[in-house]
C-alpha cells in the first residue's frame, strides 16, 4: 500500500485496504487516510480517521498528522491539533512547522506565532523551518523590523538562521527595492556563519534586473563566481532576460553566439526569450537567423521557437515560408501556432487558406478555440458565406455560449441586410436552449437602429426578430 501511495495509485491503495484478509493496523489505517487525503478526498480520509477511532487501535501521531494533510482549514487544524494533545499524541516539529506554514500561508502570523511560543516553552524544540514560515510573511508584507526581531529570537533560543533564512529575508528586501540591506547581509554572512549560495544570488540578481539594475546585476554574476559559485540555468536566465528587458538586443545575440567561449550554458529558453522580443520590434531576419544557430548549435527548437518564428514570417507578409513550417508534422503544434498562421492569412486577405489552415489543424488533432472561431466568422463572412459562418456558432454551442461570436456575426448579418439569417440564428438557438444574455440582445437592438430599422418604414422588417428577443426577455 505504501508503495501504491507513493506512486500516486490511490485506487489501487484503497482496493488493497478493502481486500485485506485481516483486522488492518494502525500504519494501515495511516497509509489509506493519507492516500485519500492526497487523492482530493479530504471527507474519505476523515470516515476512515473515524474507522480508525472505532476499532479501538491505539492512535499515534504518524495517523493524526495524515487526517491534518486532508484539510487546511485552520478551525479544522486546531481541533485535530488539540485531540491529539488529548489523546496523548503529542505533535512532533514536523506537525508544528506544517501547522505554522499553513497559518502564514492565510496570513494568520499571530496564529503562527501563539504555536512558535507554544514549541519554546513547552516543546519539542522548534526547528530553523518552524521560524523561516513565519519570516517569509513578514517579508512578503514589508515587515523589516518585525523580521529582525524573529532573526535575533533564533539565534538567542539556539537556532540560527542559515542560508534559507537569509534567502527569505534577501528576497523580502529585493521585492521592496532595498539593495543596500542585501549588500550588507552578504558581507555579514561569514561573521554570521552562513554561505550565499547560487540560489541566494540568483534572487539577488533577479530583483536587481527587476528594479532596472542591469549592471549591478551582472557585476554580482562575476562576485558569485568569485566566491567558487557556479552560474547555474536560472543564472543565465536571469541575465539573458535583464538584457532583452533593456532592449539590448545586440550584447544578447553576442551572448548566445560566444556562449561556449563565455562559459554560458544556455538553452532553448534564451533563444525563445529573444526571438520574441526581435518579432516584436520587427526584426524578422534576426528571428530567422537565430532559429537556423539553434539548430546548428545543436539546441533542439521547442513549439514555441517555430511558433514565435511563424508569428515573424507572417508579419514579414511570408506566408508561404510560415505556412510550410507548420506543415512540418514531426512538430506537435498547437492551437496558438495555427492561430498565428491563420490570423496571418485573415490580415493578408488569403481566405482559402484560412479554410485549409483550419481544415489541416482539425485533421492534426488539433481543436480550434474562440480566437480561431472569430477568425473563421470573419473570413466567410468577407466572402459573403454567412450561412457557414452561422454554421460554426451553432456548432460551437456545445461547449458553450460565447456572447462576442454572436455579436460579431449579427454585425456582419445585419450590415449585409441579411435579417432572415439573423431571425434563423436566434430560432436555431432557442431550439437548442440557448437563452441570450442582455448584451446580445442590447447590442443587436443598436445595431437595428443605426442601420435604419427603427423607422417607421423599417420597423415592419425586424418585428420578427423583436418577437424573439421579447421572448428571450420573458423567459
Amino acid at each position: 500500500m505504501s508503495t501504491y501511495s507513493r506512486a500516486g495509485r490511490h485506487d489501487e491503495v484503497l482496493r488493497l485496504f478493502r481486500s485485506l484478509p485481516f483486522a488492518p493496523t494502525v500504519p494501515l489505517f495511516t497509509t489509506l487516510i493519507s492516500s485519500l487525503a492526497d487523492s482530493g478526498r479530504p471527507l474519505a480520509a476523515r470516515a476512515a480517521f473515524a474507522s480508525l477511532l472505532k476499532s479501538g487501535l491505539p492512535l499515534t501521531a504518524s495517523a493524526f498528522t495524515a487526517l491534518l494533510k486532508s484539510h487546511d482549514a485552520p478551525d479544522f487544524v486546531d481541533r485535530v491539533f488539540r485531540a491529539m494533545e488529548a489523546s496523548g499524541c503529542s505533535p512532533d516539529a514536523a506537525i508544528y512547522n506544517w501547522i505554522i506554514s499553513m497559518l502564514c500561508d492565510f496570513q494568520l502570523v499571530q496564529e503562527a506565532l501563539g504555536f512558535l511560543d507554544h514549541m519554546l516553552e513547552n516543546g519539542p524544540r522548534p526547528t530553523v523551518r518552524s521560524f523561516t514560515a513565519i519570516l517569509r510573511t513578514y517579508c512578503e508584507q514589508g515587515r523589516f523590523l518585525e523580521a529582525e526581531i524573529l532573526l535575533n529570537t533564533m539565534i538567542q533560543n539556539g537556532c540560527p538562521p542559515d542560508v534559507v533564512s537569509y534567502s527569505v529575508l534577501i528576497e523580502g528586501l529585493c521585492r521592496f527595492g532595498q539593495f543596500r540591506e542585501v549588500e550588507m547581509i552578504l558581507g555579514e554572512s561569514e561573521a554570521k556563519g552562513w554561505t550565499p549560495t547560487s540560489v541566494t544570488y540568483n534572487i539577488y540578481m533577479s530583483g536587481l534586473c527587476r528594479m532596472g539594475f542591469s549592471e549591478e546585476a551582472f557585476r554580482q554574476a562575476d562576485v558569485m563566481r568569485s566566491r567558487g559559485l557556479s552560474m547555474t540555468a536560472e543564472t543565465v536566465h536571469i541575465l539573458f532576460d535583464c538584457l532583452c528587458r533593456d532592449s539590448r538586443f545586440s550584447e544578447a545575440a553576442c551572448l548566445l553566439e560566444f556562449s561556449e567561449e563565455l562559459g554560458w550554458d544556455v538553452d532553448v529558453f534564451c533563444y525563445n526569450t529573444l526571438m520574441s522580443r526581435l518579432c516584436d520590434i520587427d526584426d524578422f531576419a534576426r528571428v530567422l537567423k537565430l532559429l537556423i544557430d539553434m539548430l546548428k548549435k545543436g539546441i533542439g527548437p521547442d513549439m514555441f521557437s517555430f511558433t514565435i518564428a511563424i508569428r515573424s514570417l507572417c508579419q514579414a507578409g511570408k506566408l508561404r515560408l510560415a505556412k510550410s513550417l507548420i506543415d512540418n508534422k514531426g512538430i506537435k503544434y498547437d492551437v496558438v501556432a495555427f492561430n498565428t498562421l491563420i490570423h496571418g492569412f485573415c490580415t493578408a486577405g488569403d481566405l482559402d487558406k484560412v479554410q485549409q489552415t483550419h481544415m489541416d489543424m482539425i485533421s492534426r488533432g488539433v481543436f480550434p478555440n474562440n480566437f480561431t472561431n472569430a477568425m473563421l466568422i470573419d473570413s466567410l463572412c468577407k466572402e459573403l458565406k454567412f450561412v457557414e459562418a452561422t454554421k460554426i456558432i451553432l456548432d460551437s454551442l456545445a461547449n458553450g455560449l460565447v456572447p462576442d461570436h454572436v455579436i460579431r456575426l449579427n454585425n456582419w448579418l445585419v450590415k449585409a441586410k441579411k435579417l432572415t439569417l439573423v431571425l434563423n440564428l436566434l430560432y436555431e438557438m432557442r431550439c437548442k436552449g440557448v437563452v441570450l444574455d442582455f448584451c446580445i440582445i442590447n447590442t443587436l437592438v443598436r445595431l437595428l437602429c443605426w442601420q435604419g430599422y427603427c423607422q417607421r418604414d423599417n420597423f415592419y422588417k425586424i418585428s420578427l426578430i423583436l418577437d424573439i428577443m421579447t421572448t428571450y426577455v420573458k423567459e
